[in-house]
Order: structure tokens, then C-alpha cells, then sequence
């Protein structure tokens, strides 16, 4: 495998110029209008009728800037601009689909940043006759998410070989299409994979907390994320009526799973700030009002930055779990259990990316993520840098998320330093 050699102080740039300024801003307001909810959010799952819609506006105007557009196997869009053919991407994205019901932000920024930060670098070097060591590209990831199909960051994780095409293609939604037949309907299931090297990879995202704009900083250099641990868990019990069946005979599958509720709560709370979790998401069978429950999914996740830590509270959880099964008279499986490990992102990207905030007079701040993202995916095969703005007050996966103006400015400007420090200096060290 290639390695690249990462500059380790930036250059002078030209940044981004008020029609570059103008047509970002024209770009975030169009894709935020498909899928748009009554409350001014966004409801485009992964592979959705809407994700199609964006997907399409996002693919002409990256034709219309001189992009080569190519979309592999499982959905990946990917704008292309290629100066050398045996160069390889400094490469740059996020994901356009959201949760059900959330923000305008979340992902799509990363995504539009990068597009309209590679397509203004991209004029700047070809007025000047550079050609420069790197190409560059951006990418929106499937299903980054996870609200329609499950395991989220699909798409990346797909690219860097932690999830095989296979597997990724026959996940299944609540009605049971797979992502391979959706994608199909909305026209992105590609051919094959799409096989380029990739010198680093940036990714910008509103930071979803409160440090940045609390402390009046523009710019968060994520050095390392929190580990996760997510489980599947099924209580199988005993359809019966709710009104003559006695109470010491129903076997309840919602009972056993209120109480695996209230568990995770419980286990979190042990840990104080160091862990968080949740259950996110229930469903119940046959979901009837007159019946008692002999079926409930739950899915569940526990955070923290200490794999140890997690590991420890699925083996107690696991035992919880059993106890609960005894005492409703349920049957408990795990059906799914996935451990993500800590990641320590690229040192000198970060360091490369505070120097470029720097030089351009934006405050920045290394940062921890507790959320995914698919730079995680990324940095365990390339090298990666991810770049927080302010999030009004945190909210995130919320139709009341919001970043200023300002903000998304002062990101793209970031970005677009950075994209064209990497291209113009990186260098195969092979």
C-alpha cells in the first residue's frame, strides 16, 4: 500500500470568493427543500424517493462544474476532478440522507462544502496552469444514517472493506425491500466498486453539541471518537388477549422490554459522564391495543471511550437481560451485537488542519466526537481528518437543528484551505 507524505504547515490559498460564497448557499437551499417537513426539517431516508431527488440536483450540478460523476455498487456518489490519471484523491464528503423527521445540516453540509470548495480550487489551479500531485474528489456515502437500513455508515464502510458488498446489498427495511432494490428503484445501484487511491480524507460536520458555539470557537479538530457498542435485542412471549387472560399467566414481551429499558438507564447512570446510551428505536408485535405483545425489538446502544468500559456493561447487560427473560416468563436472543472500537484520527491532518485555521484567523479547538461519522470509517484504512462547525445549542437529529450563516461560511473557508494545501503539497512517500 501507498503512503503520502502530509504537509505539515499550510500554503497560501485563495479562498473562496463571494459567487463561490453565493452558489453554496444556493446549493444548501435546494437540497434542503427536498424532503422538507412542515417544521422546516428534513425527512429523506437513505434510498428513498427523496434521497433520489437529491442525489439527481447534486449530480447535474457537480456535471455542470466539470466533475466526472461515478456512483459504485452500493449507492457512493462520487464527483471526480482528475488532473493526473495516476494521482491519487485527496477526497472529501459526508451523506445526504438524514434521520426521519430531523435537521437540514447534519451530513449535507460535508457534502456541499466539499463540492463547492474541490469546484472553486479546481478553476484556481487550471487558471494558473498547476497540476498539481493530488486530484480531488467528494462523496456522498449511503445510508450514513442508519434509519432505514441497518448498520449506518454502509456506504463508507463498504469502500474501506469492513462490509462486504453482499452483505450491505441485502440489508432489509421495516417492509423488507433490501438496499439493493432500492437503490435500484431511485437509479444509483452502480456496476461495481470504484478502485482509486486515496492520499486522506477530510470531512466537515456541524459538532451535534455545545462546546463550539458556548466558547465562541469556528472550528473543532476532532483528534478521537468514542467507541459504541450496539445491540439487537428480541423478547419472544405469549399473544394473548389484554382483557380475560390473568395477569399471572401473560407472558408480555413489552413488559421484559420496559424493564431492558429502564436497565440501560440504570447501567449508564453508574458511569456518570463517561457513557451514554439509549434505546432508539422499539418495535412490537402485533402492535394491537386489545393484545398483549409476544414480540419487541429493541435497539440499544451504550458510548464511551473506554472499549473496556463497554465491554464490561454488555457482559453485565447481557445478564440483565437473562434475568428479565426468568422473570416474565420471555425468551431473550441478541440478534445483532456490533463493538466499534475508539479511533485516534490522523495527528497530522489534525495538526495541518489548526495550522490552516490559523493562517486564515479562525479560532479551532481539538474536539471528541461521541457520534459516528464516516471519517471513522475512513481512518482505519486512510488517513482522515474531521472538522466540526457550531451547532446551535447541540441539537442534532432534531427538525430545530441549526448552524449560522456565518459558521457554515467559516467552514467552507477551512475546507477549502485544507482540500487545497493537501492536493497542491501531498506527496507518495513510497
Amino acid at each position: 500500500m501507498s503512503t503520502y507524505s502530509i504537509p505539515s504547515s499550510p500554503i497560501a490559498v485563495n479562498l473562496p470568493d463571494a459567487d463561490a460564497i453565493s452558489e453554496f448557499d444556493a446549493l444548501f437551499r435546494a437540497t434542503s427543500a427536498i424532503g422538507v417537513t412542515s417544521a422546516g426539517g428534513l425527512h429523506r431516508l437513505a434510498a428513498s424517493e427523496e434521497d433520489g431527488r437529491v442525489r439527481d440536483l447534486l449530480r447535474d450540478w457537480l456535471v455542470r462544474h466539470g466533475f466526472h460523476v461515478q456512483v459504485d455498487r452500493v449507492g457512493n456518489l462520487f464527483g471526480l476532478v482528475t488532473f493526473d490519471p495516476s494521482a491519487p484523491y485527496v477526497l472529501c464528503g459526508s451523506h445526504l440522507d438524514s434521520q426521519p423527521s430531523a435537521g437540514r445540516f447534519d451530513g449535507v453540509y460535508g457534502v456541499l462544502a466539499g463540492a463547492v470548495a474541490i469546484a472553486g480550487i479546481a478553476r484556481r489551479l487550471r487558471e494558473r496552469g498547476v497540476r498539481p500531485p493530488c486530484n480531488l474528489a467528494v462523496v456522498d456515502w449511503t445510508n450514513e444514517e442508519g434509519a432505514r437500513f441497518q448498520p449506518s455508515l454502509t456506504g463508507s464502510s463498504v469502500f474501506t472493506g469492513a462490509l462486504s458488498v453482499d452483505d450491505a446489498l441485502a440489508c432489509t427495511d421495516a417492509q423488507g425491500i433490501t438496499l439493493c432494490q432500492a437503490l435500484e428503484r431511485i437509479g444509483y445501484l452502480g456496476e461495481e466498486m470504484l478502485d482509486i487511491p486515496v492520499a486522506a480524507y477530510v470531512e466537515t460536520h456541524v459538532e451535534q453539541g455545545e462546546r463550539l458555539e458556548r466558547e465562541q470557537i469556528s472550528i473543532g479538530v476532532v483528534r478521537e471518537t468514542w467507541a459504541a457498542l450496539k445491540l439487537r435485542v428480541r423478547f419472544d412471549g405469549e399473544q394473548s388477549h389484554t382483557g380475560p387472560t390473568p395477569m399471572d399467566q401473560r407472558r408480555d414481551a413489552l413488559r421484559a422490554a420496559a424493564r431492558a429499558i429502564s436497565a440501560v438507564y440504570s447501567e449508564v447512570g453508574k458511569h456518570g459522564d463517561q457513557m451514554h446510551g439509549s434505546v432508539g428505536r422499539l418495535d412490537v408485535y402485533p402492535n394491537s391495543p386489545n393484545v398483549v405483545p409476544s414480540k419487541a425489538t429493541l435497539y440499544v446502544e451504550f458510548r464511551s471511550l473506554s472499549t473496556d468500559r463497554l465491554e464490561d456493561v454488555g457482559k453485565r447487560f447481557a445478564q440483565i437481560l437473562d434475568d428479565i427473560a426468568a422473570q416474565t416468563g420471555t425468551h431473550v436472543e441478541v440478534e445483532s451485537r456490533q463493538l466499534r472500537a475508539p479511533v485516534a484520527l490522523d495527528s497530522r491532518l489534525a495538526q495541518c488542519a489548526h495550522d490552516v485555521c490559523r493562517s486564515l484567523g479562525l479560532r479551532s479547538v481539538d474536539s471528541v466526537t461521541v457520534a459516528g461519522h464516516d471519517a471513522i470509517s475512513l481512518s482505519r484504512t486512510v488517513p482522515s481528518c474531521l472538522l466540526f462547525i457550531p451547532s446551535h445549542r447541540g441539537i442534532a437529529h432534531n427538525e430545530a437543528e441549526f448552524t449560522e450563516e456565518a459558521d457554515l461560511h467559516n467552514g467552507l473557508r477551512a475546507l477549502s484551505a485544507l482540500l487545497e494545501t493537501l492536493c497542491v503539497t501531498t506527496q507518495n512517500s513510497r
